[in-house]
Order: structure tokens, then sequence, then C-alpha cells
């Protein structure tokens, strides 16, 4: 059974990617991002206390090890990192217009990811997993995987649950990973059950449920069973439920928006970084709109350390 500790354990699962972000007209640089992962290194970034397991597949071959390196070099945990002899990390690109806004390019379909489960179950113990105080995962990570395997996760949450595991979960929804609309809604639906701390955007909510504001997210994830539900609504901020009460906490002012991947990933880091450090529902929303707001700033997923600094220079826990 998970314990409570002074510095939290927490399993992200989920993809990691090579990520190709363009610098100028037909030139890019390489990098390691996705979703659940640029989450997992802002969580760490922020409160290097924490211990933060990645929990992936990755191949053998170069990239991949570069890959790991890149993990290791953000002082992740690697040994949920697992090693798949058929498949590679998938890849994607970004193009970016003068406004900061996104297009992106996938090359996922064989990506090792898909294979996490299938290569954890190969292990038959679980007890890296139910050791933890907290598993997060994603909309994302449901998508990436087959239906067989997105059951067995779901059985796997379960279990972490009933072990005292707290469960985080974002559900960036991404239609093309889907068969269908309903195939999604009830996807998220389970996960929503499932989870101690919800952080939803409200324009995927507005695509899959009909919602018209943050607060029919709140109502909907309430009778769903989720305690804690942090509602983002880009430059409106994000609307807050937590200990019974509803908050509001406005957007950080951004000079110039350079580029917005990331940004939802890296209010979820903040938040849970906050949050696991005992810090308010207020005050851990307040670090995260800071620290979305630095992330615009910046070209790509991840921030370089150097950048980085300048952040924690203003903010730390």
């Amino acid at each position: 059974m998970a314990t409570t500790q002074i510095n939290p354990r927490v399993v992200i699962f989920g993809e990691c990617m090579v990520e190709l972000y363009q610098l100028v007209e037909n030139v890019y640089h390489q990098n390691f991002a996705g979703d659940v992962f640029n989450t997992a290194v802002y969580l760490k970034r922020v409160n290097p206390a924490l211990q933060v397991d990645f929990f992936s597949a990755i191949g053998t071959d170069l990239i991949s090890d570069k890959l790991l390196a890149a993990v290791e070099a953000e002082k992740l945990g690697s040994s949920l990192l697992l090693r798949s002899k058929t498949a590679r990390p998938g890849l994607y690109m970004i193009n970016t217009d003068a406004f900061g806004e996104r297009s992106f390019v996938y090359w996922r379909d064989s990506s090792a990811a898909k294979q996490t489960l299938q290569l954890f179950r190969a292990r038959q113990d679980s007890s890296p997993l139910t050791s933890a105080d907290w598993f997060y995962f994603s909309g994302i990570s449901l998508a990436i995987l087959s239906e067989a395997d997105r059951e067995d996760l779901f059985a796997l949450i379960a279990e972490l649950k009933a072990a005292g595991v707290k469960i985080g979960f974002d559900p960036n929804y991404r239609p093309v990973l889907w068969q269908s609309v309903q195939q999604c809604r009830d996807a998220f639906c389970r996960a929503y059950a499932l989870s101690d701390i919800a952080l939803p955007g409200l324009d995927d909510h507005k695509v899959l449920f009909n919602a018209q504001s943050c607060d029919d997210v709140i109502t909907q994830l309430k009778a769903l069973g989720t305690a804690e539900i942090v509602v983002k609504n880009g430059k409106e901020g994000a609307v807050v439920f937590a200990g019974g009460e509803r908050f509001v906490m406005p957007a950080v002012t951004v000079k110039k928006v350079v580029d917005t991947t990331a940004a939802g990933d890296s209010f979820n880091g903040g938040y849970l970084a906050a949050r696991l450090a005992e810090q308010s529902p207020q005050a851990a929303a307040q670090l995260a709109a800071a620290l979305a707001a630095f992330v615009v700033e910046h070209t790509g997923a991840i921030v370089s350390m150097d950048n980085f600094r300048a952040f924690k220079a203003h903010y730390s826990l």
C-alpha cells in the first residue's frame, strides 16, 4: 500500500516523442517532448524534492538512448522506461506562425510507447506502481493504446487507487487518435471517476460534452466523483473547485506569445508541484498560471534549463 512521504513519489504514464520545432524556414531543432513528459519535467523542476518516475516505452536504437539520457538529465526516474525490441519513439514536427499558434505533423503509428502495458505485464510485478503516492496520465496516454491495453490500464489504475495511490488526469483530447467521439467520451468519464485531481480544458469539454462554461465542467466531474477540479480556459484563466470551494484564477499577462506548445502541460506540472508541496489550491493555481505564461514566451515544449532559472528566481516552493 502507498504510504505518505515527506517527498511524495509520482509515476507519470504516457508517451515521449522526438520533437522537431521550426527555428526558421526549413531549419528545425530536435528535442524530446510529449504531453505527460512535459508535465513530468515541469513538475520535477518546480518541486525538485519530488520523486518523479516516467512510465513509458522506448526502443533499443540510438534515438531511444538519447531519449533515455534526456529523461535522466531532467532527474526523472527511468526504471519504468521499458525497452521494446520492435519499435522506436514516435516523432512530431511543430510549425509556428507569427502569433505563436502551432500546427503539428505526427509520425507515431509504430511508437514504442504503445507497447508499454504489454512490456510491463511481462514483468509480472506491479509493486513499482502500487508503492507510488500519485499516478498521473492523460487522454493521449489512453488514446495511443489498443482497446485491450486500455482496459488493462483502467484495471491497473483501479488497483492503484484501491492501494491508496492518488490519481491525476488531464483529458487532452486529440480527435485523430480516437475511433469515435463516443469512445473518447466513455474513456474520459471512466478516467474522471477514478481521479482525485482532474485538469481538463474547457475547449475539450465544449467539443466532447457540449459544455458552455467552466462551471458546466465542474458540475459534470463532481457528479463523477472527482474531488479536485481545475478547468483551464486559456486567456480567461482557470476555474478551480477544491475543498468544496470554487474560485477563479486569472491568466497571467504575457508580453509576447512565442509558442503555445506545452502551455497546459506546464500549468499541470506547476499546479501539481505546489499541491504536492502542501500549498493551497489558490497558491498552486497562481504558480501554475505564472509558469504557463512563462513557457509560452519561449520556443518549444521544454524551456531550456538556463532560461528556466529565471522563473525559479521568482517562484520557489
